[in-house]
């Protein structure tokens, strides 16, 4: 009976010990605290660009703080010469306020700008796979595998090969390449799987992965910038596609056609975490 009564006392004692957990400001600028949930409440303080704040979880309802993603900011639908027909649209995000602590000041902060990984800096400019994979060692860790694997290939000219990085706790990154020649017409695809994140979450990592070599530069100016959010959700540069996805065992795709090449976006979310696929190629 006493060692349970010791137990007990040092579970109690742990358990008053333990941190909350820390989720940061990806907002990519600074974040209100707001005396209430809505824009037009008196701002507490400013949570500035990556600050840590704790979620009070003992609030059980509160309003919807949605966030609409399209190409570049615009909710102008796309002309036939931008998507070729495919129907491309915007998507509403749903999400919600939640109540944080900040600094020992409680207040309101929509949930979508809050992630579970801190905001790192992009240090590498290189191509998307020497990003991504110093990025996400810099957030998991040096990989605890690294691994290169030759896909079939129907000439000895053409580029077929698939890397893969693992991380602790099951993150993984996939960089595939395939090219029918150095140089010549070909694509990239790369899967990442984030244990523990919300789909939210995974966009975020995304834009900032995607906000140093951004391959859609070009047609920027035919879309008149909106910014719905002043933040980094504004760099979303894909339109939606609303086609049933059940078949494709996939959430969410968005896409971006262009001459001479295209991107897509897919995110798949599941009991474990989400995995993202982002691709671009063409001639």
């Amino acid at each position: 009976m006493k060692n349970l009564l010791i137990i007990f006392c040092l579970f109690v004692a742990a358990a008053a010990n333990a941190q909350p957990k820390s989720f940061y400001n990806w907002k990519g600028n600074i974040l209100p605290l707001y005396a209430k949930p809505d824009t037009k409440s008196s701002v507490m303080i400013h949570i500035p660009k990556g600050g840590a704040v704790q979620k009070i979880e003992y609030v059980k309802k509160l309003p919807a703080f949605n966030i609409v993603l399209s190409c570049y900011g615009s909710m102008a639908p796309p002309d036939s010469s931008d998507v070729y027909g495919f129907g491309g649209t915007f998507y509403t995000m749903p999400g919600n306020w939640v109540m944080v602590n900040y600094q020992g000041t409680k207040g309101y902060v929509p949930e979508l700008f809050l992630s579970s990984l801190a905001d790192l800096q992009i240090h590498n400019t290189g191509n998307f796979e020497e990003i991504a994979a110093e990025y996400l060692t810099r957030l998991f860790g040096t990989p605890v595998s690294r691994r290169k694997k030759q896909l079939p290939k129907q000439s000895n000219d053409e580029i077929n090969y698939q890397k893969t990085y693992r991380y602790k706790n099951s993150n993984y990154f996939l960089a595939s390449y395939n090219y029918f020649e150095e140089g010549g017409v070909g694509g990239e695809t790369f899967k990442l799987f984030f244990k523990g994140l919300k789909k939210h979450e995974a966009i975020l990592l995304l834009l900032k992965l995607t906000s140093v070599n951004n391959i859609m530069t070009d047609h920027v100016e035919k879309f008149k910038k909106r910014a719905v959010t002043n933040s980094l959700y504004d760099q979303f540069s894909w339109w939606y596609n609303k086609d049933d996805k059940q078949d494709q065992d996939i959430d969410l795709e968005f896409f971006y056609e262009q001459e001479g090449g295209s991107s897509k976006v897919t995110l798949k979310e599941t009991k474990d975490g989400v995995i993202v696929s982002y691709g671009f190629g063409g001639c």
